[in-house]
């Protein structure tokens, strides 16, 4: 069975599997001497969604993100801060990121540089995206500072229900 679903899949569809597989690499890697990531891949399961992020050892009992990772082997345009890949977010896309209860990130892979970037879908992102900006590149730097911002995201919030008809 599983040889006759890899004669049906399309280019597009080994380059999307591919993006995931090194997104996992990527946000996985060991930084700074431990590991701060842990993904559940949830793309055939939940729609836009395509991994659950997981913190290890965040400061509050469980912190997460959702990340929707966009693949592509065309390359990128545009030069220096205006560079982008060429991936795109549809508008309906954009509207599910926009209502997923947390944080929620578009990730643009370069399956030939084996690179990934990333960017944040907050309230001011616009209703889609035209390429995805290349400022800010998944490595050791950026995965500490995506770890502390999802952490304190996540503590400002609190999440235990002050009481409940069951009780």
């Amino acid at each position: 069975m599983a040889n006759r679903e890899a004669a049906v899949m399309s280019e597009k569809d080994y380059i999307g599997r591919r993006g995931e597989i090194i997104f996992e690499y990527l946000i996985g890697k060991k930084c700074k001497g431990r590991f701060w990531f842990q993904t559940t891949f949830a793309g055939d399961k939940a729609e836009t969604k395509d991994f659950i992020v997981n913190l290890i050892e965040p400061s509050t009992g469980e912190a997460t993100f959702f990340a929707q990772v966009k693949a592509t082997s065309k390359g990128y345009s545009g030069k220096r801060s205006a560079r982008k890949l060429r991936v795109n977010v549809t508008k309906k896309d954009m509207k599910k990121l926009k209502s997923v209860n947390g944080p929620a990130f578009v990730v643009g892979i370069d399956v030939e540089r084996q690179t990934g970037y990333l960017v944040a879908i907050t309230a001011e992102t616009g209703d889609r995206l035209s390429g995805l900006p290349c400022t800010h590149k998944i490595g050791c730097e950026l995965i500490e500072k995506l770890w502390k911002e999802i952490d304190a995201y996540w503590a400002k919030r609190k999440m235990l229900a002050e009481k409940s008809l069951f009780s």
